[in-house]
């Protein structure tokens, strides 16, 4: 069953060994020559596959890899079972404040390790007894400057003003999470969102 087709890959329900299961699949692109796009897409995958259990291993929690297949170009994991963070932050209430913040800390956990998401929005969070689980790792890479980070928590601060009545509260939960986890570290992250902002005004 198709869940979602994107702009690199098509995600499907499916069962791996009687579990339920999601495959990913990064199909060919035709405008591509045909040896630069599977390289590509290869590359991609492998990144990604290795970006998950970086995540895994600096304390957060990614669906469990069962099979990486680099012939076909298709990841099959573990299918999460929960609302988006997005559909948690809908909720409101004390609830949605706390989700916010274990957003922050689950942002800080990435960036202490090195890694930028790419897409960190609502909508790739997916919430699981009261747990984020991070997904799609599709866009990210390592990079521990203040910039990537900056521009990683710019577009969570982005997402959350375009979807959330309270997204300045939301936000102000993510930074406290976030500073929870990076220490004095975030003060440079934080300082850049502003700069990145600033930006967008004047151009």
């Amino acid at each position: 069953m198709l869940l979602k087709r994107g702009a690199e890959a098509e995600l499907r329900r499916t069962e791996f060994l009687g579990r339920p299961a999601v495959e990913k699949h990064r199909a060919p692109k035709r405008y591509r020559l045909e040896a630069l796009d599977e390289d590509l897409r290869r590359s991609r995958l492998r990144t990604e596959a290795r970006l998950m259990a970086e995540a895994r291993a600096a304390g957060v929690a990614v669906p469990i890899l069962y099979d990486i297949d680099a012939v076909e170009n298709k990841i099959v994991m573990e299918f999460v079972e929960g609302p988006t963070g997005k559909e948690a932050l809908d909720r409101g209430g004390p609830s949605a404040r706390r989700i916010a913040r274990a957003i922050g800390r689950v942002a800080g956990r990435l960036h202490r390790a090195g890694i930028v998401h790419g897409d960190l929005t609502p909508s790739n969070m997916i919430v699981r007894s009261g747990r984020i689980v991070m997904i799609d790792f599709s866009l990210g890479g390592r990079d521990d400057g203040a910039e990537a980070r900056g521009v990683d928590l710019h577009l969570l601060r982005e997402a959350l003003v375009s979807a959330h009545a309270h997204a300045d509260d939301y936000y102000r939960e993510v930074v406290r999470g976030y500073r929870e986890v990076m220490g004095k570290a975030a003060d440079a992250v934080v300082r850049k969102v502003r700069e990145i902002e600033e930006r967008g005004r004047y151009t």
